[in-house]
């Protein structure tokens, strides 16, 4: 904007007002630009509206004088001409606004450009009235702050004497709820404000008046009591625990609104946009049309979508409990060392006869070795007990190894590997089990399209777990809130029913809803950061839930690199008969090497 230009355009004009009373409006007005507004925000909106010319060249007067005052500050002017249509966009979050009616006021029409806030702004507004049309005035521009969300109104007036004063409503005291009747809360003396606070905070407490909650009874979120009256009451939960220290907090009564809808996410929506109710808690679908239509807080709580299956599906019948110790590389090493050494043995039995017994049975000797029995036919030649040694030390081994795993899955109700990840469930085309509740918040979810999917009737996220429960189905998997689960586990006093998977399925973030730039936002923002950094809401996470434990779920089943040692000292054990074995045969040939065997 040329600022030049629009000084030339004001100081061409002069005030009808005695220049000292203006020269007091223009300093009292300074001090609210510099010591309250650029305060809170880099920089401000001005607004010009008037009707009445005598006013308008009061404020061209008391613009004037601000530009002489005007220090290195951001300020963006609009100055609303009569019937204009045109709109300016942009952030209005800090706004002076210089008028003369409540009609011109209004005709600025800021509500327009504030609807679709997520936060509180701040206005303050120079209203330049007759004595006699003042208290009116005062209480239309109030009535419309409050009628729609604008908590932070503070009028500024300057009577036929030349003295400053500085109005505001608040809407909750001990004589009314919602009211907007104009309070004196500053005065301007000459030098500065009386009260230097001109934006006083107006809900630090509520007095008792009334705060609709839209909440279900979903434990052990939020637990509802219906007395014989048929009035619900919040009695407990996490979120019932919050909301209760609230209105404990800000001195309000809770009316408990329950949604009719059966999806709790969307009636509690439409209660909020027709006004029914004032706030609504939970995990809701964070989509671009819901944003569109309600504001949130910050996040007082995360909760984690996970992936379970039924553990009593994956109990190990007798024929696995046999097989899963090793897994199949190591069962695949086993049985070809097996079939090595029986080949070797065979074939050292056949052409080099003089170094075994008779009728020697080498495949059953050798099984026997390996099953743990005993062999009563020893080689005659070092090689061959050398071979002997070696292969028993190695199926001892491996067979006290197999042993102890057998041992504890006879003993323990051992499990067989769960699924990894999302993939494998999709490879192998699981069922998912899913809640009527939480399918609503998954919709959008590509992954469920991709698998058959079975709906649970219970709103409540615990039928998901009776049902995966009963069923027990190996190809068969749940989704449901890691909370819910808890819950279940602590109400049917159990933690072994099931198997969560190794990676969390989705976040939600739990938060307080709002209507769409509610005046309580700022308010409840402030206050819940507190309750969250007290670590209240965790006291009443452990209240209700209690101190969880890290579970193993996989099977302890033995790979090849648990244990690749044995194999390295069998490799080990080989090569020194196979060198044993060559000298042996050279033995026959060199004195040396023969006269060393024999004394050996």
């Amino acid at each position: 904007m040329n600022i030049t230009q629009l000084y030339l355009s004001y100081h061409s004009k002069s005030g009808e007002q005695h220049d000292e009373a203006n020269l007091i409006a223009a300093h009292a007005t300074m001090q609210v630009i510099h010591n309250q507004l650029l305060q809170m925000g880099t920089f401000f909106t001005l607004i010009i509206c008037c009707r009445n010319p005598h006013t308008c060249n009061f404020y061209n007067n008391l613009m004037e004088k601000l530009f002489h005052m005007w220090g290195l500050s951001m300020v963006r002017f609009v100055v609303l001409h009569k019937n204009s249509k045109q709109r300016v966009d942009g952030t209005k979050r800090y706004n002076v606004i210089l008028t003369d009616s409540f009609e011109a006021f209004r005709e600025i029409d800021i509500a327009s450009d504030t609807r679709h806030n997520n936060y509180n702004e701040y206005y303050y507004i120079f209203l330049q009235v007759r004595d006699d049309q003042m208290q009116a005035n005062l209480q239309q521009i109030f009535a419309y702050c409050w009628e729609n969300s604008m908590i932070n109104c503070s009028v500024q007036t300057q009577n036929a004497h030349g003295e400053i004063m500085v109005y505001s409503y608040f809407p909750y005291t001990d004589d009314f709820c919602g009211g907007v009747e104009p309070v004196l809360i500053s005065r301007f003396n000459g030098t500065h404000f009386v009260n230097p606070t001109l934006f006083p905070r107006k809900l630090m407490n509520f007095h008792g008046c009334v705060l609709r909650a839209a909440i279900w009874h979903i434990p052990p979120f939020a637990y509802l009591r219906t007395d014989d009256q048929g009035v619900n009451h919040v009695v407990g939960g996490i979120e019932g625990y919050l909301l209760r220290e609230l209105s404990k907090i800000l001195n309000f009564t809770i009316e408990v609104k329950v949604p009719s809808d059966n999806i709790f996410q969307f009636g509690a929506i439409k209660m909020l946009q027709h006004g029914e109710a004032d706030m609504a808690l939970g995990a809701f679908s964070q989509s671009p049309v819901l944003l569109d239509v309600v504001s949130g807080v910050s996040s007082y709580y995360q909760t984690r979508q996970i992936l379970f299956i039924s553990r009593k599906a994956y109990f190990l019948n007798s024929l696995e409990q046999f097989i899963f110790p090793f897994d199949a590389i190591t069962w695949l090493l086993i049985w070809c060392t097996y079939l090595v050494c029986w080949a070797l043995l065979s074939m050292l039995s056949k052409y080099c006869k003089q170094g075994f017994e008779k009728n020697v049975q080498t495949f059953l000797n050798s099984l026997a070795i390996l099953l743990g029995m005993p062999t009563t036919h020893t080689p005659m030649r070092h090689y061959g007990r050398l071979l002997f040694i070696i292969w028993l030390c190695f199926t001892l081994l491996i067979r006290a190894v197999y042993q102890g795993i057998l041992f504890t899955y006879a003993h323990h109700d051992t499990i067989a590997c769960v699924p990894s990840d999302f993939y494998e469930l999709v490879a192998r085309n699981f069922t998912t089990v899913i809640s009527f509740m939480n399918r609503g918040l998954l919709t959008d979810v590509d992954f469920l399209r991709k698998l058959p999917a079975i709906t649970t009737t219970g709103l409540d996220g615990m039928s998901v777990f009776d049902y995966i429960k009963h069923i027990s189905k190996r190809n068969y998997f749940a989704i449901e809130t890691l909370d819910f689960l808890h819950y279940y586990e602590k109400r049917h006093k159990t933690t072994d029913n099931f198997v969560i998977l190794s990676k969390d399925f989705m976040n939600f973030q739990r938060t307080m809803y709002l209507a769409k730039h509610s005046f309580l936002i700022d308010q409840l923002e402030h206050v819940i950061w507190w309750i969250r950094s007290a670590g209240l809401v965790q006291g009443w996470y452990r209240l209700e839930i209690g101190e969880r434990k890290q579970e193993q779920n996989q099977v302890d089943v033995i790979i090849l690199a648990d244990y690749y040692a044995v194999f390295v000292m069998l490799g080990i054990g080989l090569g020194c008969a196979l060198l044993v074995f060559v000298l042996e045969i050279l033995s026959f040939r060199v004195r040396i090497l023969r006269n060393l065997f024999l004394k050996i």
